[in-house]
Formats: structure tokens, sequence, C-alpha cells
């Protein structure tokens, strides 16, 4: 997978960043867990995800919901995505329902006209360059989150907390923090978000954890850098998402 363009979004908007992958060869990666929602418009190649029951086909133009666990994705050679990454409590302002997107890939088309996605498909293909496409991809975007409800502010601004510093936050601390219960947090994030804080946190610094790998990084380093007890927590919580010991994933390069 090659990433051709990216760009982060102004701070503090719902659309976090944009970028276009491209696949020259065929590759199956697993993907971790992912704190963001992400619509996605595939100009060429196929896209597979693997489920319990077997693969299954990725629609050319997905929604994707918070992942707490991992996926593995198979793509084809010659591949074209263009991605909108967004604020893990914009689901509302898309029309969907939050917890039913977790852990899901969907159908754009059940959210969107299909016609609309056809038009905007073409004229993505159409664009000059990546740059474009991505420009094109976030105004698309950003008028479907003006037309929709607004979003909590308690879930956005307790997501952003956790995200920060995953490996720090604790739950009671954050709901006084925003001035509310530890109840009244977990209702409503759990509503905007789809998963619980505690979840959500869980997911966030298992994600920060991987990509802080490196070369010269040691598991046990990964471990208490991203707040866990020590390298066998990591282990336990990287098997409990993934199914999978993260000292034969990581070495080789290929969680992301």
């Amino acid at each position: 997978m090659q990433l051709i363009a990216s760009r982060a979004s102004a701070p503090g908007g719902l659309i976090e960043g944009l970028a276009v992958l491209r696949m020259a060869a065929p590759l199956q990666r697993p993907l971790v867990a992912e704190s963001r929602i992400s619509v996605g418009v595939r100009l060429a190649g196929l896209a597979q995800q693997w489920r319990s029951d077997g693969w299954q086909a990725l629609p050319r133009f997905t929604l994707t919901g918070v992942h707490c666990t991992s996926r593995t994705i198979h793509t084809s050679a010659g591949g074209v995505l263009v991605l909108a990454h967004l604020h893990p409590a914009a689901a509302a302002c898309l029309g969907v329902d939050a917890c039913q997107m977790v852990e899901r890939s969907c159908e754009l088309s059940m959210l969107w006209p299909a016609q609309d996605l056809v038009d905007l498909g073409d004229r993505l293909a159409a664009a000059p360059d990546d740059a474009m496409r991505m420009a094109m991809l976030e105004t698309e975007v950003a008028s479907r989150i003006d037309a929709g409800p607004v979003v909590d502010p308690l879930a956005v601004a307790a997501a952003d907390r956790i995200r920060a510093d995953p490996a720090e936050v604790r739950i009671a601390e954050l709901a006084a923090a925003l001035g509310v219960s530890i109840d009244t947090l977990a209702r409503r994030f759990t509503a905007s978000v789809g998963v619980s804080p505690k979840r959500f946190a869980r997911a966030a610094r298992l994600r920060s954890a991987v990509l802080s790998y490196a070369a010269d990084v040691t598991l046990t380093d990964v471990a208490l850098g991203a707040g866990y007890y020590d390298q066998s927590h990591f282990v336990r919580e990287m098997q409990r998402a993934t199914g999978l010991a993260p000292a034969s994933l990581l070495p080789a390069g290929g969680y992301c």
C-alpha cells in the first residue's frame, strides 16, 4: 500500500483528515483498533474484509465505524481509495446510529442517495490530481455534516481528551473535569460514539501502543509508554483485541 497524499483538516472540526491510498500490488493486512469513523470512495480495484464467516466484499462507497478490535483487509492491485477520517462522535450528524456502526463497515448508499454517490465517484475519478480529490470529498462530507443533527459537545470533548492521552485517562477524573457524573458521561458518550468511554479508551491506548512501535523499541518500552502495567498486560490486551500476539506481528511492520 502506498499513501499517495494526505492532509489534516482544520483543528476542531469533525473532519479530521483526508487521504488517497493506492495499492501497487495485492495486499492483505491486519488493522488494529481505530478511534475514528471513515467515509471511503473506491475509485479502482476491489477490497474484502475478513469476518468470522469468511471474506466479505467491501462496497465502493463505505462508511466504517469505530473499531475496538482488529480486522483484516485484502485489497487488489491497482486499487485507489479516497478517504475522509471523521471524529468518532460524528455518526449522528451523518444520520446513523453510532451503536449500530461499531466494528462494522456499511454501504454508504444506505444513508445518502445512490445517484449522488455515483456522481461523486465520477467527479473524483475525473479530478486532475489527488489534492483536488481530497478537497472534493471534504466538501461533500462537510455538506452532509452541516445538514445533519448537531453532535453532542460532551461526547466530542470526552473523545478528544481520551485520544490526547489514552495512557493516563481515568474515566472518573474525566467525568469530573467535564462537570458530569460518570453515568451521564457513559450514557451520552455511548449514544454518540457507540461504545462506552472505558472501552473507547482501551482501544485508543492499544492503537497508540501499536503506532509507537519502531525497530529500536522493545515491547516493554511500547507497553510502558502506552500506560500498560507491563509487557504481559500489553500482550493480553493485544490478544484480547486481535487474537494474535504482538511479538509475532509488530517486528514485521505489517500492523497499521
